[in-house]
């Protein structure tokens, strides 16, 4: 009886091991009424139908010893469907120019483009809270992450040469620009031949009108400069407000563990 005991509790484990497994996906299961999928489709929708929202966040560069290399702060507003108007503080790309442009690199609408282009697989992340949200966990698709990297990465190499071309520059100094835009392009281009990214964002929305809330953002990235290897991280937090840009941002619980 010993052993038929203990086959007995092995099935009767395995079998709660199932139940929990199956739960954990399925909607019923988690307090939900409508799959993750649909539930995120039915967010974005709500943001989309918005005439205006305005938004709110911030991007930190996390390095290999886990100490942030740069932070930069942005607000922007979304009138008539799609106007933007985004504005950005800090970050070392800006104090070096003094200037108050995006660094192009990052874009949280682009983000959330992203996402939405359907290569991007949705569950909960766990039920309700008590304050009437839903938390989804959003992962993005390797390619479809690596392009955005790459993408931003681009266009900022092109607004760096479009700055030298409005310096009017003397012929020796653009001969010189040129060269270092040049080397800098062909090493970008060898890294990006060698990025790995993985991003992963927290979508939290209103249950009621599944208007967003927050959508928080961590982007690991792998790849290799001049034959070494490195590794970073890219997390951001942005926060969506029906109307006007006078809202108060949340703890960003990965910036700030």
């Amino acid at each position: 009886m010993r052993w038929k005991d203990s086959l007995l509790r092995k099935r009767a484990v395995g079998s709660a091991a199932a139940i929990l497994f199956v739960c954990s996906i399925m909607p019923a299961c988690t307090g939900q009424t409508v799959s993750a999928e649909k539930a995120f489709a039915l967010s974005a929708s709500a943001l989309s139908g918005r005439d205006r929202y305005a938004f709110a966040g911030e991007v930190s560069i996390i390095d290999p010893s886990g100490a942030v290399a740069d932070n930069s702060r942005y607000e922007g507003e979304v009138t008539g469907h799609g106007n933007l108007d985004l504005q950005w503080t800090g970050g070392q790309l800006l104090r070096a120019r003094g200037a108050t442009v995006r660094p192009t690199s990052f874009h949280p609408m682009q983000l959330l483009k992203a996402i939405q282009s359907g290569n991007a697989s949705a569950a909960y992340d766990g039920p309700p809270a008590a304050d009437g949200t839903v938390r989804l966990r959003l992962t993005v698709g390797p390619e479809t992450a690596r392009r955005q990297i790459a993408e931003g990465l681009r266009a900022q190499m092109a607004e760096l040469k479009a700055d030298a071309d409005a310096r009017g520059l003397r012929p020796e100094q653009r001969k010189r620009a040129d060269q270092v835009l040049s080397r800098a392009n062909r090493h970008l281009e060898a890294a990006l031949y060698t990025l790995q990214v993985r991003t992963v964002v927290l979508w939290t929305a209103d249950r009621k009108t599944w208007f967003p809330r927050r959508m928080t953002e961590r982007t690991e990235l792998a790849y290799t400069w001049d034959g070494n290897p490195y590794r970073e991280e890219r997390v951001s937090a942005t926060d969506f407000l029906s109307a006007g840009r006078n809202g108060t941002m949340q703890k960003n619980a990965y910036l700030n563990p």
